[in-house]
């Protein structure tokens, strides 16, 4: 089965309930000779009701239970661990193809009309403040200047007390919160949706695509692929990838609100203006 699959199994495990894990555990076993299935007769064979069957594929970020299946039995031999003799091409090809299928994953886990929703908020948008904690703060403020290239008025301070300051200044009925957070479940960018909410102000949300904290704050929510496997530089490459996807997605959805707008923008805006070539 591919690795990516069972390593995002692993990652939420803990999150699964006792008959979820026997799901988890049957497919990490199996998943090599999987067949047509179908969700009734997974859950006969495992002795758990069909509600639990499906509730382990929206779990994994699948908007289907065949989905699961169909990704399961068509990924292959495609292995992305590293052995101590891999050369370093083959290196390079593994880390490829892990993110290739985590890409892949990602664009699975959302819906057009998330996208949709999402835009929208931004679209309407006044003001809008980009919050994200450490790494996740790194990927904020990629998208508050992307934002800010297309002519938003968009701000992302690193300090969690600033950003809480910032939107408490904010208009609910024209403003918005986006919070990053690639696990949904951290106490700082939570406790900023916590604060927006307080507010009155629509958060959306870029978070894992299980079920977590964040996602159940947000007015709407992006999904990404969080990998809480941290025992190797290896294990997680590819998550912020997955993060970058979903960013620009958003932006390129924004800017099919209203190309002619934002083209202008764009182009009067500072990216247009350090990026230009002059003859």
């Amino acid at each position: 089965m591919i690795v990516l699959f069972t390593t995002r199994v692993k990652s939420l495990y803990p999150k699964f309930t006792m008959a979820e894990r026997k799901v988890a555990d049957y497919l990490i076993m199996n998943g090599d000779e999987i067949e047509d299935v179908t969700s009734h007769e997974l859950a006969r064979r495992l002795d758990v009701g069909q509600s639990t069957v499906m509730r382990f594929s929206k779990k994994m970020g699948y908007s289907m239970f065949g989905e699961m299946i169909a990704d399961i039995k068509s990924s292959g031999d495609l292995s992305t661990e590293i052995q101590n003799g891999d050369g370093l091409f083959t290196v390079m090809s593994k880390v490829e193809v892990k993110y290739h299928e985590l890409l892949k994953s990602v664009t699975r886990s959302n819906r057009e009309e998330d996208l949709g929703s999402a835009a929208n908020l931004v679209d309407a948008a006044d003001t809008i403040i980009c919050y994200g904690c450490m790494e996740s703060g790194l990927l904020a403020s990629h998208l508050c200047w992307s934002l800010v290239g297309l002519g938003k008025s968009a701000f992302c301070d690193a300090d969690i007390i600033q950003t809480k300051r910032r939107l408490r200044m904010l208009d609910s009925t024209k403003d918005l919160v986006i919070v990053v957070s690639k696990s949904g479940d951290k106490s700082e960018p939570v406790g900023v949706a916590k604060a927006a909410v307080a507010e009155g102000i629509p958060v959306l949300a870029i978070c894992d695509a299980s079920d977590n904290p964040l996602s159940r704050l947000a007015t709407s929510s992006l999904r990404v692929i969080e990998i809480a496997d941290r025992s190797t530089p290896m294990t997680s490459m590819g998550v912020d990838a997955g993060v970058m996807l979903m960013i620009d997605t958003l932006v390129a959805s924004v800017y099919q609100q209203d190309r002619k707008k934002y083209a202008a923008a764009y182009r009067g805006g500072i990216v247009a203006a350090f990026s230009e070539r002059r003859e």
